[in-house]
């Protein structure tokens, strides 16, 4: 009957225009839900009554068209509108936004992985970074050498703060100052030497081999004897030499290479004398082979000068050798003591002496002399380099020298190499030389504790030492299709039959936006929109029920005719 069927064309109406006012509704109930996508309606048509399917044109007539009556309509779908949310600033550095596509990715206690844009995280107790129902945040942790491989499998993200330490070794040293082009170019280094010696078990000059519970000035009674302690002292530039000892045993000489068995060896390490390959002068400690006297020869240069060398004797003899002081070390030259750190992050004491060590019509050179009294060795001497100005007295070029520093038996790794950079170094005429640090990369001992995330979505731990290391890096995984994604509540969604499986890489991969760190993305509604939506729909809604009762008007006039 045509009147009813007008009927359940009106039903359908109110029926679809229902759904759509269902849709609208949730859309304005979450217009403050951070990350929310709004949905819309799409109605089509029910199937067509069909008349009359129509004639083609013959002869003299003209074609008919169909005939066809609908039946109403339908809900054809809902769509999610995944255009991006404003982005407001939260000032939580746990809090994220993503700009542009993407999601990211959260998995629940049996691991199964969950969608959402809502990127209000926070840090639980175990200090891994979780949503609001403590789905647990995936990403990439970084290796040991706080070095991120985005790829693979996701993992929980963690930010141990208050617990993780770390110290870094220094492997630069920056140095500014200016160096005197004014003072003269060294030519001379210190010249000590001590008494004649003899070697009592043979009435001769003593030399490298004499056994030091051997030796005498010619009194006929031994220095030293065995357990005997020597300590060093004097001062180098104007400094205090840094304590040193020596311990005599019945193997004991006066000569000989290694410092801690040879009284000559050990001498020329606690003295910090240079004799690397190129350092100019012949700094050492060498035997006097008619009188059998140490003869001691510092380096170049004023700061480099040895006075009041003074080698004491826990023996009967206090006082074993006169030391006496003949030449004074020349040449302008400056001095700069400096920390650095070792892996451990322990500190070592270092210093650098510049000499100025030659002249030429296209530039001057200085040699630096570096010592460390934490070098795990006996010796002190911890490298050697030259840098070259040019005429204006800017920096030309240095050797690629390095500062090495045995580090042996310490836990840490060994040797410390740290290279000098000289490069803001001048060399200008002035009063003095005068070279100071200003920067070294090392740091000691430091604990984590604060953060941030980068829009690349790597979190970079921030250290009570000034470290800056990366510790994680979070993921954000892209679909084909958006809209094959069902919303499943909380935020989140799951990839449907349609949606296509998930590509999961670092944000900006994939066509993936980035990260906004200390912010929310806000829901996408447009409440003015919804609002004429919803006269829209109402305006439908009541149409439609018109229809059912004037179809009901109608049916009731029909049964009336047989009154």
């Amino acid at each position: 009957m045509g009147v009813s069927t007008s009927l359940y064309s009106g039903l359908s109406g109110l029926k679809a225009h229902q759904r759509r006012m269902d849709v609208i509704g949730n859309n304005v109930a979450n217009v403050n839900t951070a990350g929310f996508r709004s949905s819309r309606v799409l109605f089509r048509t029910a199937f067509a009554q069909t008349l009359s399917i129509g004639t083609a044109p013959t002869g003299g007539l003209g074609g008919v068209n169909p005939m066809q009556v609908g039946l109403g309509t339908t809900v054809g779908t809902t769509t999610t509108n995944f255009s991006q949310g404003s982005i407001e600033t939260t000032g939580v550095p746990s809090d994220l936004a993503v700009s542009g596509n993407g999601f990211f990715v959260v998995r629940d206690g049996s691991g199964r992985p969950y969608y959402t844009r809502d990127g209000s995280f926070n840090l639980g107790a175990d200090q891994v970074l979780t949503n609001s129902l403590g789905m647990r945040v995936q990403g990439w942790m970084a290796d040991d050498n706080f070095d991120i491989t985005p790829s693979g499998t996701v993992g929980q993200i963690e930010i141990p703060l208050g617990s993780m330490r770390l110290a870094l070794a220094t492997q630069n040293v920056y140095l500014t100052g200016n160096l005197n082009s004014d003072g003269l170019v060294g030519t001379q280094g210190s010249l000590l030497s001590t008494q004649a010696l003899v070697d009592n078990s043979t009435g001769l000059a003593a030399t490298a081999g004499t056994l030091l519970t051997d030796l005498t000035d010619g009194g006929g009674v031994p220095f030293f004897a065995v357990g005997d302690a020597l300590t060093l002292s004097g001062t180098k530039g104007a400094r205090d030499l840094p304590a040193s000892t020596f311990t005599v045993t019945a193997a004991s000489t006066l000569g000989g290479v290694d410092p801690s068995a040879d009284m000559a060896a050990w001498l020329e390490a606690a003295l910090g004398l240079n004799n690397s390959a190129g350092v100019p002068g012949s700094a050492g400690i060498t035997i006097d082979g008619v009188t059998g006297a140490l003869a001691i020869e510092g380096n170049y240069g004023t700061a480099n000068d040895l006075s009041d060398v003074m080698i004491s004797s826990s023996g009967a003899i206090a006082r074993p050798f006169a030391v006496a002081k003949s030449q004074s070390a020349d040449g302008e030259s400056g001095f700069t003591p400096f920390m650095v750190y070792d892996s451990l992050g322990n500190e070592i004491d270092v210093s650098m002496t510049f000499a100025f060590e030659s002249v030429t019509s296209t530039g001057n050179t200085w040699r630096w002399y570096a010592e460390s009294p934490d070098d795990t060795d006996i010796s002190r001497v911890v490298g050697s380099g030259t840098v070259t100005f040019d005429t204006n007295g800017t920096f030309l070029a240095r050797s690629n020298d390095l500062v090495v520093i045995d580090r042996d038996n310490t836990g840490t790794q060994t040797p410390l190499s740290i290279a000098p950079d000289l490069e803001q170094i001048t060399q200008l005429a002035s009063d003095t030389s005068e070279v100071a640090l200003t920067l070294q990369d090392g740091a000691p001992e430091g604990t984590l504790n604060e953060y941030a995330i980068g829009g690349n979505g790597i979190i970079s731990g921030i250290f009570t030492n000034g470290l800056v290391a990366d510790l994680a890096q979070i993921a954000l995984a892209t679909f084909a299709n958006n809209q094959g994604l069902f919303a499943i509540g909380d935020n989140m969604f799951s990839p449907g039959p349609n949606a296509g499986a998930p590509q999961v890489g670092s944000p900006g991969s994939f066509g993936s936006g980035t990260l906004v760190s200390g912010a929310l993305e806000q829901s996408n509604v447009d409440l003015a929109n919804e609002f004429v939506n919803l006269i829209v729909t109402q305006t439908g809604y009541t149409a439609n029920s018109r229809v059912i009762s004037s179809s009901n008007d109608m049916l009731a006039e029909l049964l009336n005719i047989i009154r």
